[in-house]
């Protein structure tokens, strides 16, 4: 294959992503639209937070094994991000964070009569209480779970909406939380865009160790333990991890897992393409795109 025809198959391979994004993107927000009734006011209540933040530093939290290394008080006067289960944290009344962000569909897998889903509720309901500051965000596909649960009895609920919006290589679209924002295959990516959004200027991140392969390589074997997340783990959660594998099969993570990983890299670009710090300050990381420093160092420099 000649220099251009190879020019011309990967520009063809760009346009047919853009218009893939577009089709899927527009179809199914005004699908949205169309069954849900408050979906329009709902995500644009998210203006509010364009630019909230501009110019300052914000810190969002994984839930990897790493932030057992780190005294996470000292991050009481910051703004902060956490995420999933990290209510199960010893530290997390100590972070009292800002922002907290549930995206995987998974959690929204609900059987009622089992005990490790109740388990998975009580920590849903946990995150918000003593924190009536902390705003928690749901994809609003999810309202309905929201609602039935009554969750937000205990949290304060934002929406967003993500469904078929992938980024590429060169991706150079608006992040706009009033409406579709792209989609991610881990909840802390839809951090990082919604502090863009907020117009941080600098992004740091802690326990983003990314090594949940292990978590679903263990879950396959019935071998989860506590060496893998931030919080022990308790009997009934291992069995849900269990049961998601047993659903999806491990092929599927495995995907997720590589595509984690190029938009890592993508988001590095976006945001050194517009003057924003992206730093991962997680003192265990596989993530090889991002440039690391020490937490002490951002906190005491």
């Amino acid at each position: 294959m000649s220099f251009f025809d190879t020019l011309q198959a990967f520009l063809s391979g760009i346009y047919a992503v853009k218009l893939l994004n577009f089709k899927r993107t527009s179809l199914n927000y005004r699908r949205l639209l169309r069954e849900n009734a408050d979906a329009k006011a709902l995500l644009g209540a998210n203006v509010q937070l364009k630019d909230k933040h501009k110019g300052k530093r914000c810190f969002i939290l994984g839930n990897g094994p790493s932030l057992k290394q780190e005294d996470l008080s000292a991050l009481k006067d910051e703004i902060v991000f956490t995420v999933n289960q990290a209510s199960r944290m010893p530290q997390f009344d100590a972070i009292r964070s800002d922002y907290h962000f549930w995206a995987d569909p998974s959690f929204f897998q609900i059987d009622d009569s089992k005990a490790e889903y109740q388990d998975l509720l009580n920590t849903m309901h946990a995150v918000g209480r003593g924190n009536p500051q902390l705003q928690c965000f749901f994809p609003i596909q999810f309202q309905w779970f929201v609602q039935k649960y009554h969750l937000e009895q205990d949290l304060n609920v934002r929406y967003f909406y993500y469904y078929g919006m992938l980024l590429y290589d060169g991706w150079n679209g608006k992040i706009d939380y009033t409406g579709p924002v792209p989609c991610f295959s881990t909840v802390v990516q839809f951090c990082i865009t919604m502090a863009i959004y907020m117009g941080f200027s600098e992004i740091y991140l802690l326990g983003c160790d990314n090594t949940s392969i292990l978590v679903n390589i263990k879950s396959m074997l019935r071998q989860n333990d506590d060496r893998d997340y931030a919080y022990a783990v308790s009997e009934n959660e291992k069995k849900r991890m269990e049961s998601l594998l047993g659903d999806g099969g491990l092929e599927g993570y495995l995907s997720s897992y590589l595509a984690t990983f190029r938009d890592y890299r993508r988001l590095y670009q976006y945001c050194a393409d517009r003057g924003i710090q992206l730093v991962n300050c997680s003192a265990e990381t596989v993530i090889d795109s991002i440039p690391r420093k020490r937490l002490k160092d951002v906190l005491n420099p």
